[in-house]
């Protein structure tokens, strides 16, 4: 359940984006004249805004493929021209763009960040040149028998009626398209379900070539979802703790401002957690603290979790009392010491190399504080339920206090 809710957040934008470009499609000659020339250059806008982002935050994935978009682009607006009956100049180039477009889109998806002017980013760079290259020598009209791949029918079947580009170019779509969702099932991230829309939005730009605005509004929301992709993964690196997936100290110290008139905030500590990492090691400690994150995700009464730092969380309760959140915080107690993380380790037995397996499990100390008469703000009440925690560490730890 929680898999699905987290997918469904992440491909909200681009179905949305995508619904804003059918209607605009839809109503495209009901738009004044104005907007109709803001919608001819919009997409450069953002083509160029997601090459500036992509850039500021080393983000190059996005910027290669706005570049790469932006374009495309370029050369299709110069192709179709500014009426109806002008058509195409080259169909040839149409179809070679249709084809190579999402193979693109796909192969710079799986790169890794490597920076834009690193030696990485120039290899990406001469690709794109190549690519260029490649293109302007199949459309010469000496080149007709290598052009032929582009028509060749895998099916009998007469689609241009309602797809209008060939079928290696909508088997290419295909491909790409179930790839990328592949790649999402996997690896649920903003970007990947940026990446889908990506698709979707440019292939219904081939298919509404004939319209030159529907095909500019289709390209200017995709480039729209990568610059929306790069803010939306920005804020998410700001806010959110990048090994355990809830927010960070940041998106805590937020929280705390809209609290309420009434309020409860617990801290809470891994028992030992040095001595685990030292026996076990660093990465086995980061698999604990993964789990005790998605226990804390759990946590009924309305509390919302985050990481303080280290091995220290902090969970919020607003508009609840002590009293009431108490019960939630001992069952999240009693959660985690009972839950056992496997724990594998490869050892040589009788010259023979054998994986052993072992359950280990590990404690909480909380501590308790809300507001009240002697702790009025939300940095005494943190306060107060940081030296709570400490008392319950001088306990005996795997305990609560207040």
């Amino acid at each position: 359940m929680k898999y699905s809710r987290k997918k469904m957040i992440f491909i909200s934008i681009p179905i949305a984006l995508m619904i804003a470009t059918y209607i605009l499609i839809f109503n495209v000659s009901k738009l004044p004249n104005p907007w109709s020339m803001i919608l001819q250059y919009i997409s450069y806008f953002f083509f160029l805004i997601g090459m500036f982002l992509g850039s500021r935050f080393n983000k190059s994935k996005v910027f290669f493929l706005s570049l790469i978009l932006g374009l495309s682009q370029i050369i299709l607006s110069y192709e179709i021209g500014f009426t109806h009956d002008t058509g195409f100049k080259s169909p040839e180039l149409l179809h070679i763009l249709s084809f190579i477009l999402p193979i693109n889109i796909f192969l710079f998806s799986i790169l890794r960040e490597r920076g834009i002017l690193t030696f990485w980013g120039k290899i990406r760079f001469g690709f794109i040149l190549l690519q260029i290259t490649l293109i302007w020598w199949l459309i010469q009209p000496e080149n007709s028998p290598a052009q032929s791949f582009m028509y060749y029918k895998l099916i009998n079947w007469r689609h241009d009626q309602i797809i209008p580009i060939p079928q290696m170019s909508i088997l290419s779509f295909f491909c790409t398209f179930l790839l990328l969702n592949i790649r999402m099932s996997l690896t649920p991230s903003l970007m990947n379900s940026s990446l889908i829309g990506v698709v979707l939005t440019v292939f219904n730009g081939f298919i509404w070539k004939d319209q030159f605005l529907a095909l500019q509004i289709s390209f200017a929301m995709a480039g729209l979802i990568l610059v929306i992709s790069v803010v939306e993964t920005s804020y998410f690196m700001a806010y959110s703790d990048e090994l355990t997936g809830i927010p960070a100290r940041r998106a805590l110290n937020e929280s705390m401002l809209k609290l309420g008139g009434k309020y409860v905030i617990a801290m809470m500590d891994i028992d030992f957690f040095k001595k685990f990492n030292d026996q076990y090691g660093h990465n086995t400690g980061d698999e604990v603290l993964k789990m005790i994150a998605s226990n804390l995700l759990k946590v009924k009464g309305g509390g919302k979790a985050f990481r303080y730092g280290g091995e220290e969380f902090t969970i919020l309760f607003p508009n609840k009392t002590q009293r009431e959140v108490i019960p939630y915080l001992e069952e999240l107690r009693e959660n985690i010491s009972n839950e056992r993380y496997i724990y594998r380790k490869k050892r040589k037995i009788d010259g023979k190399e054998k994986i052993l397996s072992k359950g280990l499990s590990v404690t909480i100390s909380v501590g308790v504080a809300e507001k009240s008469d002697r702790y009025r703000s939300s940095e005494e009440v943190l306060e107060a339920a940081d030296r709570a925690l400490y008392r319950a560490k001088k306990k005996g730890r795997n305990c609560l206090s207040k």
